[in-house]
């Protein structure tokens, strides 16, 4: 097949199709240049390759995160600090804020203080976990969101219900993900 194109005077002369593409060898009537399509090939096979690999590395770390909020929620639920500690990052400068006080400076300071305000005083704690959880990754950092209630039984045996909103900020590292900052928070006025 060829195609027209302007020659030197301004009339249009025939090019054979292979050269009017920017082949550099022309290719014969019936006949197909194997190495410009094996090339076309190959590329496209990369190209997709590469756009389909990181997509499914991230639907992986997307799931692997998706499968520590119910274990998370639940060490929190056991009401015992050292179930919780191996699911968040130990370093002195992240922050966490809780729905009492307004900031945590730190895992030290989260530890002691979720201790003395919400485990010593009562007896149960249960979390349920809406279905509106979402993940999201880049790279290394993942953040999920997802809103709760919870079912608080304190010493004495009042109960109460609170419903609030909770966000899990990650890294993975080495030891594989751990919580680098956290939010808890309830709707101002109750749910």
């Amino acid at each position: 097949m060829a195609r027209s194109r302007k020659d030197d005077r301004g009339g249009s002369k025939r090019v054979p199709m292979g050269r009017a593409l920017g082949h550099p060898k022309m290719c014969r009537k019936g006949e197909t240049n194997m190495r410009a399509w094996r090339t076309v090939a190959v590329t496209a096979v990369l190209a997709i390759a590469l756009g389909v690999v990181p997509g499914l590395a991230a639907d992986k770390g997307e799931q692997e995160v998706r499968g520590l909020v119910p274990k998370i929620v639940q060490a929190w639920e056991t009401m015992d600090i050292g179930k919780v500690d191996p699911y968040y990052a130990t370093d002195a400068a992240f922050a966490f804020f809780d729905i009492a006080p307004l900031k945590y400076a730190n895992w030290a300071e989260y530890r002691t203080g979720v201790q003395k305000r919400f485990f010593e005083p009562n007896r149960s704690l249960k979390f349920t976990v809406k279905d509106d959880v979402r993940v999201h990754r880049r790279g290394r950092l993942a953040w999920a969101t997802f809103t709760f209630g919870a079912d608080v039984v304190s010493k004495q045996g009042a109960s109460s219900h609170l419903d609030g909103r909770w966000t899990l900020v990650l890294e993975r590292r080495k030891s594989g993900w751990v919580v680098v900052h956290e939010h808890v928070s309830v709707p101002l006025g109750g749910s």
